[in-house]
């Protein structure tokens, strides 16, 4: 518990710090940290062009579908993709200075958001070019966003433990987000399979995903969404906190 108060306590460092990651990886470019929505802009765009055709989709109603649906999905993904190696990349933080272990989750987890944010531009563009105004259900967002980064930091403990100690943990993780992707309603709606409904039912990424894409889109959340995603939040911190407790004593010598 000492080290989960100290890492909270030390939040606005690691958010710090979170930003002078994003800010670092685009150093002595020109547009800097727009190249990440720049980046999102172009997949966004490329998708809309050629899958409103095969859907037989609106295009502008699949175009901020997918706004949304792509910088949310890329939030979600990147506590599975890249948490594994929280500890690992900052060994030599670790092994120089006296920090809470977690502050290195928050580290990550506060630049997930700070991309999210930034990947969010395009939808506010998109809603300029479409004339779109903005709702007050739109606020329903943050809320959302407080519950899938409870529900992602504790994924990310248990995977930046377990990643630790075993290496393949990380492209497999990455293997395993881009067929998760496709079995989830980014690219393609809920409601366009009435077959194998289950493939949504059974798929707990759909429900984060709708719980922050739904507002964004002033769409209303079921309840029960609400309610589910929020225990199941609160569940995966446990369990990832319990993992980190478990695996603390030896994180040295695996890193």
């Amino acid at each position: 518990m000492q080290d989960l108060g100290g890492s909270i306590a030390r939040a606005p460092l690691a958010a710090w710090l979170a930003m002078d990651d994003v800010h670092g990886r685009y150093r002595r470019t020109v547009l800097g940290p727009l190249w990440i929505t720049i980046g999102q802009a172009a997949m966004v765009a490329g998708f809309a062009i050629v899958f409103s055709g095969l859907f037989g989709a609106d295009p502008q109603t699949y175009l901020i579908y997918l706004a949304v649906g792509f910088p949310v999905w890329t939030l979600l993904s990147q506590f599975l993709s890249d948490m594994p190696t929280a500890f690992i990349s900052a060994k030599g933080v670790i092994e120089s200075y006296e920090l809470p272990w977690l502050m290195h989750i928050w580290r990550r987890a506060f630049g997930y958001v700070l991309t999210f944010l930034h990947h969010l531009l395009i939808l506010f563009v998109v809603m300029v070019a479409l004339n779109i105004a903005p709702s007050a259900q739109m606020l329903l967002a943050v809320p959302a966003l407080a519950i899938v980064l409870i529900a992602g930091v504790g994924v990310g403990m248990l995977v930046a433990v377990v990643g630790a100690r075993y290496r393949d943990l990380q492209p497999a993780m990455g293997v395993s987000a881009g067929f998760l992707m496709l079995m989830s309603p980014v690219v393609w709606r809920a409601d366009q399979l009435p077959i194998n409904q289950w493939i949504v039912q059974l798929n707990p990424f759909y429900y984060y995903l709708e719980i922050l894409r739904a507002p964004l889109l002033q769409q209303d959340v079921a309840p029960e969404i609400w309610l589910g995603t929020s225990i199941g939040a609160v569940a995966l911190f446990c369990i990832g906190f319990a993992a980190f407790v478990i695996g603390r004593r030896r994180l040295y010598h695996w890193l």
